[in-house]
């Protein structure tokens, strides 16, 4: 399967409960530092303050996690009213704090300042509205944080999306191309007068496809179980080129298991028999060699015929095997395909060896 792992949008958002441990954090921060002036203005401390200040923390935070719904819910509505959102319940949280300060004094110990009505709320409005002021800042921040890592989370599933649409998509082509080429092979053989030789191929062609109609796109096989699909397919072209063709398969023991892209080397393989089996009376060697260098798997497919007018990266086969291998692997693989100097075509294929469990 790809390696991407697919995000879900809500895992970058913040629960209710770390809003309020926040808000309690930032309203004991406030209260810590009026403290301090208190002191430093001469006021002195008595622990008989301690259950007022707490329950009026208890009350601002209550009133700031309710600023912070309210700065939620208008960034959805409107976004470009969202700072004068974030002002209003920074003003109206500050309003609704200095509300709350006479009925707390009604029932604890608090510092009182000399004035009454409308004065000691305005007083306390203003004297609250900067921590609210600060606190819708930072809610602001975290909210829009967590905006961007849900729309990263997005864009990434989007790119996962689009990447197994792209897997499934030159999956899917390969299946096309490869029964082409097949019935092209069992109506030769047809012509011919070849009625059994016909006849195993159309039984082998089955065969091969019940193995890989059914197969995960996105999922990856075995290098081993990959080899086998190979020896399947080049079963069927040597029933059609009886006495033409010669099959080399070597496959290092520290690879069989590496995992690779299902039917990567179909169409490295259907090349080779397209393009490299001789005319008749000449013998055509195919060989698959698949070793480990260093980190990476690197198989080759070559023939020793008449060789492929192809360069690098050319043909609907050698396309579709590069662009499977970006699509899977990334930069970390990759394909090199040429004619040799000693005759005959070979394709090069280096991916990232990945163990199967």
């Amino acid at each position: 399967m790809l390696d991407v792992e697919r995000s879900r949008p809500s895992r970058g958002r913040l629960g209710w409960g770390a809003i309020a441990v926040l808000a309690l954090a930032h309203w004991s921060a406030i209260g810590l530092w009026g403290q301090a002036l208190n002191l430093m203005n001469g006021i002195p401390w008595t622990p008989r303050l301690i259950p007022g200040v707490l329950v009026e923390i208890v009350v601002a935070a209550a009133i700031s996690v309710g600023g912070y719904a309210a700065i939620r819910a208008g960034f959805r509505l409107s976004r470009g009213a969202w700072p004068w959102i974030a002002l209003g319940a920074a003003v109206g949280g500050s309003a609704l704090n200095a509300l709350t300060s006479p009925l707390i004094s009604q029932v604890f110990v608090v510092l009182k300042i000399r004035a009454t009505g409308l004065t000691l709320f305005a007083w306390d409005t203003l004297f609250s509205l900067p921590p609210f002021l600060l606190w819708s800042l930072l809610v602001m921040v975290v909210e829009y944080g967590r905006l961007m890592r849900e729309r990263d989370a997005r864009l990434a599933q989007a790119t996962v999306s689009a990447r197994e649409a792209e897997i499934r998509a030159l999956h899917y082509q390969v299946n096309p191309h490869f029964l082409y080429n097949a019935l092209n092979s069992i109506s030769t053989l047809i012509l011919d007068g070849r009625p059994k030789d016909a006849d195993r191929m159309v039984m082998g062609l089955a065969a091969f496809f019940r193995a890989n109609l059914s197969a995960d796109p996105l999922a990856d096989v075995k290098l081993s179980e990959e080899i086998e699909q190979q020896k399947l397919y080049l079963s069927l072209e040597e029933a059609r080129y009886a006495g033409r063709l010669r099959i080399s398969i070597s496959v290092d023991d520290d690879v069989a298991d590496a995992l690779t892209p299902t039917l990567i080397l179909q169409p490295l393989v259907e090349n080779a028999v397209k393009h490299g089996v001789h005319a008749p009376g000449r013998e055509t060697h195919i060989e698959i060699v698949a070793r480990r260098e260093g980190d990476d798997v690197v198989i080759r497919v070559s023939d020793d015929g008449p060789g492929a007018s192809q360069a690098i990266g050319a043909g609907v086969g050698l396309l579709n095997v590069r662009k499977r291998l970006e699509a899977r692997f990334g930069g970390r693989s990759g394909i090199q395909a040429g004619p040799v100097a000693e005759g005959g075509f070979a394709a090069v294929l280096r991916m990232p060896f990945v163990a199967s469990d």
